[in-house]
């Protein structure tokens, strides 16, 4: 990181430089939205008449969410309380639309509460295993639709223009970011010790921020997810991390692209408990 000191402050002073202008975020998103689109419909034939809004909100504990209304729709909302770095556009895309829950939720209707009749289907508990897939497979499509040499061209060369960022930056941006997302389980302990009671809300922020870089603001936001979803937390991760191994082990790896959407597209489209996928991983 450029300077000296705290690594921490020097990686939030870096990352200021790319956060997207107000005016630009929804260009970006949308730019980012249909390109997702169009990576999933190669790979899968979406219901007819799928679609979603696009809302920009604040006061949330999350920096983005999916509102499933059925019948093929969903409100996906951006909470706008903090800067938005252009590494979140492509995220957020994915993870919340295209492959991400969007179409989860969508071929899930279609193909199990329509295709076989299984209205249980159509009620989704929050806290319950199906979420561990679920955002795994939302965090994992990021991948799946976006290797890291098209992802980093993508955003070098149609995201970084439309925020008005130096797509000169692109690289070393996209390398930072890749090597902080290897923190993200920092986040977890956290968790863990906050919850069981061992931690008080000020030491928790204080790791988050030495250990997982958050800057001070969205490591409070990070505790208010905590305290509202709890033990969720590790859904994104460790989901993750479950699914690509999966994935991985059923020869859906980055040099097979085709069977690895082919793959994940089962997972999406079959139920199937979180221990089945460690078991096959394994």
């Amino acid at each position: 990181m450029p300077g000296q000191g705290d690594v921490a402050e020097r990686y939030e002073a870096y990352r200021r430089g790319f956060a997207i202008p107000d005016g630009k975020v929804d260009a970006v998103f949308r730019a980012a939205i249909a390109a997702c689109r169009e990576r999933t419909l190669a790979h899968v034939a979406l219901p007819a008449g799928e679609s979603f809004t696009l809302e920009y909100v604040k006061d949330k504990p999350w920096s983005g969410y999916n509102w499933y209304k059925g019948n093929f729709t969903s409100v996906i909302q951006v909470n706008t309380d903090l800067p938005i770095y252009i590494d979140r556009a492509l995220d957020l895309a994915c993870h919340e639309g295209y492959p991400g829950h969007h179409v989860y939720n969508a071929l899930i209707e279609e193909q199990l509460v329509r295709g076989r009749g299984w209205i249980e289907w159509s009620v989704y508990p929050l806290f319950s295993p199906q979420s561990l897939i679920a955002e795994g497979t939302a965090n994992f499509g990021i991948a799946v639709a976006f290797p890291e040499a098209e992802r980093l061209a993508f955003e070098r060369d149609v995201l970084f223009p439309l925020a008005g960022l130096d797509p000169a930056q692109a690289a070393r941006y996209h390398e930072v970011q890749r090597l902080v997302g290897r923190l993200s389980h920092a986040g977890n302990e956290a968790a863990r010790r906050y919850l069981d009671g061992t931690w008080s809300r000020e030491t928790a922020i204080g790791w988050l921020e030495n250990h997982a870089l958050m800057g001070p603001d969205r490591a409070a936001q990070r505790l208010r997810f905590f305290d509202t979803y709890r033990s969720y937390v590790i859904n994104y991760n460790l989901g993750e991390d479950l699914v690509r191994d999966y994935v991985n082990g059923q020869g859906g790896d980055e040099q097979h692209p085709a069977r690895r959407w082919e793959v994940f597209l089962d997972l999406l489209r079959q139920p199937k408990l979180p221990s089945a996928l460690a078991g096959a991983a394994r």
